[in-house]
């Protein structure tokens, strides 16, 4: 929009027009011309022509506060000084005859004159002018050439009335005169969205926000703000990391919409408005919409066409070949929604037939699904609950909540109880992954108490997991304790006790109840195999768990798709969470499956193991704000252990603490990680004394559990920790403890960090160099680059590996790493490269660390150094950028604005 009001105010001709669609901004924009003109000293006359053929004087004035919402005009009376507005018309026979049109527009040109040379004549929505005014304003652009006065007027396109008829031609005129620029406001970009909805929610948003509004809204800005409105109002933008997300809902109609696109088609006339609503519904039928359309309402195919050009006319629809779209999507989604239910039905009903006749096609399976759930009944309700099945279970991810509507829909066409069971459970394990566990009860309990009886022994399975799993992601403790010590019906199934017992972190017990006899292939067998072969391996008998990967060919229902692939995912978890990057990866490469076929948290774990913080960040966040990290399962406390980790050594602690904040509500399966993690963060921020206490901690209650997993890290940590103490017993301890891990663990990483650990405390450089070698082998860049750097802080290692840790850092954007290991390169006397790159990424560290919401004080700590030096650092840094607080540096930040 700058661009179009620099061409404004750098055009020479005496008429500058303003065209583009209907909410593009032309009438804000002739708010803001209005408010430079008049800054300037301008005398500025402004009038309005509306679609009954009247003419307004009017104040264009943007809203004092900013707000989006309210229109940047203002009707007012006639004004002292600018009477233009009543000469311009409408004058009598102006168009018949030139001579009243020159006098009338001789007459305007005076009253423009009196108000000084600048004068400036707005004028608002030209598309409505009649065809007398449109002849007195031809005739005074002419008078205008020369002077000082400037007349600025919008029209929509594509226009209708007179303009249709006579403006081409009087524009063609103006023109070949070389009298008029014509400036089209274009819809906003992809690019310029984004920067609009950054603004707007004060988040970065996400591609799929982007698309999702741009496919809808076209990028015309008041339809954007529309769609943002309406999908904040449906808690379909989550923020999670200074990032907004789209997090598709399931619509509830508001059967008296307000929607600016859903009132003004009602503008058009109830026949135009019936034929829109129609459409909304009708247009991805292609060609064959008209006469279904025809055909529903009761009127001729040529009263069909007639009300469509009318509706083209106005600018609501456009035609390609035979088909007939909307140009704004959300306009048809507006209009369907304020259907009322026997009209949607009926549509819905009509298309239906007509796809199944083979006279029409949708070639959006989305949208033919929507149709078979409206249209319900008044079709064969049997084919349509079999097709609506089918369609969710196919349904990915993304169409989550779509899903959800489509089984909701075939809820009610279920003919029998048995039906109706199964749908019902296909639908509570939706809501359950989208994370929906109050919905995902509500409907499993319907099933468990009114239908368990129409179950088979594998669904009702099924159904208890769900119950149990869904009290798990609630936070719901007590039932699940109660289950789990055997106080609750439940617990007859020794299996579910398992789980139960497995959910509250209690795996010594879950392994015990896992000796109870399972049929095999039944679902049971895979639960019980997985709960056995993961407990085992969390305590350190990692036995049966490396067993049943070298027999995967033995697995329960391997042949089925969904378990093999949560057999996978499951075997996944144990690996990554002992750092067994390699094997993770064979593992998947040998089932023939990629990164993207299993959960979002062991996704994530494995991209932060990878180096690829940043994708691991968006990731993680990702899955907090679509809610599909499933409560308290052992993949979600290694990812959030893993990227709080990452996060912690970019110096982000704000976005680290929000997501452990997430991770340990109520009590979180393997919750000693998330301990682990939260001492990273104290001894970031300098406070050494307090992460080694929380470590010690926290590994003396994965003792009392029987819990070994992710303790190799914990007792690396605590070892050094100590050492910089000068706490030689703990760090003894540490020793004696990692050493027995090596022995127990089976990944390469326990050995390794005892090899590091008995390196640092004992002085011994065959250690260190087992270390060294089997830290590269691994070649995960993160580990390997602490590593070398402790090892050199303790003086087992040479200094010149340095260079080549601080290298690595740099791939993993690891500023705090990168700092403290600069520190310790100057103390050794090894170059740090490239002298700039290093104020600048001293600077970005602190920028950082400022945004995030950091005292001085812990900045300072943070930063081995003082308040006093921290205070002059920033100051600097503000005057240097021109931003004027923390919360601006945030912003820019999430942004991607600082340059540093």
């Amino acid at each position: 929009m700058e661009n179009i009001l620099d061409a404004v105010l750098e055009a020479e001709k005496p008429l500058v027009l303003l065209t583009g669609l209907a909410g593009t901004g032309r009438t804000t924009t002739l708010a803001r011309l209005s408010e430079h003109f008049e800054a300037d000293s301008r005398q500025v006359s402004a009038m309005r022509f509306t679609s009954s053929g009247d003419i307004a004087p009017v104040r264009f004035a943007l809203p004092s506060d900013g707000s989006q919402g309210e229109a940047p005009i203002r009707l007012r009376g006639p004004v002292s000084g600018e009477p233009a507005w009543a000469t311009i018309g409408p004058v009598a026979r102006a168009a018949t005859e030139p001579a009243v049109a020159l006098r009338a527009a001789h007459a305007a040109a005076a009253a423009l004159r009196r108000g000084g040379e600048g004068t400036v004549l707005l004028l608002d929505d030209l598309q409505w002018i009649d065809r007398d005014t449109l002849a007195v304003l031809e005739a005074l652009v002419p008078i205008l050439d020369g002077t000082k006065i400037m007349c600025v007027g919008t029209l929509h396109v594509p226009t209708a009335g007179a303009a249709a008829r006579y403006g081409s031609e009087a524009l063609t005129r103006l023109r070949k005169a070389d009298l008029v620029d014509v400036l089209r406001l274009r819809p906003l970009s992809k690019s310029l969205l984004t920067d609009e909805l950054n603004n707007t929610l004060g988040a970065a948003p996400d591609r799929a926000l982007v698309d999702h509004v741009h496919a809808l809204s076209r990028g015309v800005r008041s339809a954007v703000s529309e769609t943002v409105e309406t999908l904040r109002r449906r808690g379909a933008i989550r923020i999670v990391n200074r990032s907004a997300y789209f997090v598709p809902t399931i619509v509830v109609r508001d059967q008296s919409p307000r929607h600016e696109y859903v009132l003004s088609s009602h503008a058009l006339g109830p026949a135009e408005c019936e034929m829109a609503k129609a459409m909304a519904f009708l247009s991805p039928l292609g060609g064959a919409a008209p006469h279904v359309a025809g055909t529903v309402i009761g009127i001729s195919d040529q009263e069909v066409l007639d009300r469509l050009e009318s509706l083209r006319a106005a600018g609501v629809l456009h035609r390609a070949g035979e088909s007939w779209r909307f140009v704004l999507p959300l306009h048809a989604v507006a209009l369907a929604e304020s259907c009322g239910p026997y009209e949607r039905r009926a549509l819905a009903a009509a298309a239906v037939e007509s796809l199944w006749s083979g006279t029409a096609v949708c070639p959006d399976p989305v949208h033919r699904a929507n149709l078979l759930a409206e249209a319900g009944r008044l079709v064969d309700p049997e084919r349509v609950r079999e097709e609506l099945i089918r369609r969710a279970v196919e349904a990915g991810a993304d169409d989550a909540a779509s899903a959800l509507r489509w089984l909701e829909a075939a809820v009610e066409l279920a003919g029998d109880r048995a039906r109706r069971a199964k749908v019902l459970l296909l639908l509570a394990g939706i809501h359950h992954r989208n994370g929906d566990y109050e919905q995902s009860l509500r409907t499993v309990r319907l099933v468990l108490s009114d239908l368990a009886n129409e179950l088979n022994s594998e669904a009702l399975f099924e159904a208890r997991s769900l119950l149990l799993c869904g009290l798990s992601g609630r936070r719901d403790t007590e039932p699940l304790g109660d289950i789990a010590d055997g106080d609750h019906h439940l617990a007859g199934d020794p299996v579910l006790r398992a789980i139960a017992c497995a959910l509250l972190d209690r795996w010594a017990e879950a392994e015990q109840w896992m000796d109870a006899t399972v049929h095999e292939g039944h679902p049971q067998t895979v639960a019980a195999r997985l709960t056995k072969a993961l407990g085992g391996l969390w305590q350190g008998r990692a036995e049966f768990f490396e067993q049943s990967l070298l027999e995967r060919g033995q697995w329960p229902l391997g042949d089925v798709a969904r378990y093999r692939v949560e057999q996978v995912d499951a075997y996944l978890t144990g690996l990554l969470l002992n750092g067994d990057l390699a094997r993770a990866e064979k593992l998947l490469a040998d089932e023939r499956l990629s990164w993207d076929d299993v959960g979002p948290a062991n996704r994530t774990t494995a991209t932060v193991l990878r180096g690829d913080f940043q994708s691991a960040t968006e990731l993680a966040c990702r899955s907090v704000a679509y809610r599909s990290v499933p409560g308290f399962a052992a993949a979600t406390a290694g990812m959030f252990h893993a990227t709080v980790s990452a996060l912690v050594s970019q110096g982000r602690f704000t976005t680290a603490r929000e997501l452990l904040s997430t991770a340990t509500e109520g009590t979180p399966v393997l919750a000693h990680l998330l301990d682990f993690t939260e001492a990273l963060i104290d001894r970031a921020l300098g406070d050494t004394p307090r992460a080694a206490d929380r470590l010690t901690t926290a590994l003396n209650a994965a003792e009392e559990r029987g819990l070994v997993v992710g303790c190799d890290t914990a007792y690396a940590e605590l070892a050094d920790l100590a050492l910089e103490l000068d706490d030689r017993k703990t760090a003894q301890g540490c020793l004696v403890a990692a050493e027995r891990l090596a022995r127990v663990l089976p990944s390469g990483r326990a050995g390794l960090l005892a090899s590091f650990v008995r390196a640092v405390v004992e002085k011994d450089a065959d250690a260190a160099a087992a270390c060294l070698r089997v830290a590269h082998e691994r070649g995960q860049p993160f580990e390997l680059s602490v590593l070398i750097a402790r090892l050199v802080k303790h003086e087992m290692a040479d200094p010149t590996l340095l260079s080549e840790a601080y290298e690595l850092m740099a791939g993993l954007g690891s500023l705090m790493h990168r700092a403290k290991t600069r520190a310790l390169m100057q103390k050794c006397g090894i170059v740090v490269p490239g002298r700039r790159n290093t104020v600048e990424e001293n600077e970005r560290l602190l920028a950082t660390l400022a945004a995030e919401g950091l005292s001085n004080k812990q900045i300072a700590a943070a930063l081995n150094t003082s308040e006093k030096s921290v205070e002059g650092r920033l100051s600097r840094l503000f005057i240097r950028t021109g931003y004027r607080s923390r919360i601006e540096l945030a912003t820019a930040i999430a942004n991607g604005e600082l340059q540093l």
